[in-house]
């Protein structure tokens, strides 16, 4: 369900860089590699979900923030929960504390947070918890489309202002 994609990146031409690591399960542990590491760019997380209909969704925010079920479910149009470890590691391979926001393919949707697009550089594990992949986020629509994941946009600020 997942593709390679160190070598999808470079098949396609587009800049990443990659980090190799001992293997990081938080967010504490992934900064202070980050700092001995010293490279740049706006840590993610990632949360594979899945929707009331079954289907698969990739939900890609900034490790800071908290979740919004309600949001997502106006954003994606059915309720959406987080896929527990079992499932998650029986349909991706993927263990907690290092899910891929990327490189799934079409069947998963993706739910990016606005707010990334605006970033320089987005930084997440690309599946592998002793792995840190760094790309341009002016890449990021690029990426989704040429693997052909269907794109939502989370945004916090409209659904602010619906409530009131």
């Amino acid at each position: 369900m997942i593709v390679n994609l160190e070598g999808f990146l470079r098949t396609h031409g587009i800049y990443f860089e990659l980090y190799n690591h001992d293997p990081i399960y938080t967010n504490e542990a992934a900064v202070k590699m980050k700092e001995e590491k010293g490279f740049i760019g706006t840590e993610t997380k990632a949360l594979f979900l899945k929707g009331k209909s079954g289907r698969y969704y990739s939900f890609v925010t900034f490790t800071t923030k908290n979740v919004d079920f309600k949001r997502l479910k106006q954003v994606v149009g059915e309720k959406v929960k987080i896929v527990q470890p079992d499932e998650m590691k029986a349909v991706t391979g993927q263990i907690p504390g290092a899910v891929t926001p990327l490189g799934y393919e079409d069947t998963v949707s993706l739910i990016v947070d606005e707010e990334l697009f605006r970033q320089e550089k987005l930084v997440f594990a690309p599946a592998r918890p002793d792995q840190t992949m760094v790309i341009a986020a002016k890449d990021l629509n690029r990426i989704i489309q040429l693997l052909g994941n269907e794109l939502f946009v989370y945004n916090e600020r409209k659904y602010k202002e619906e409530s009131q």
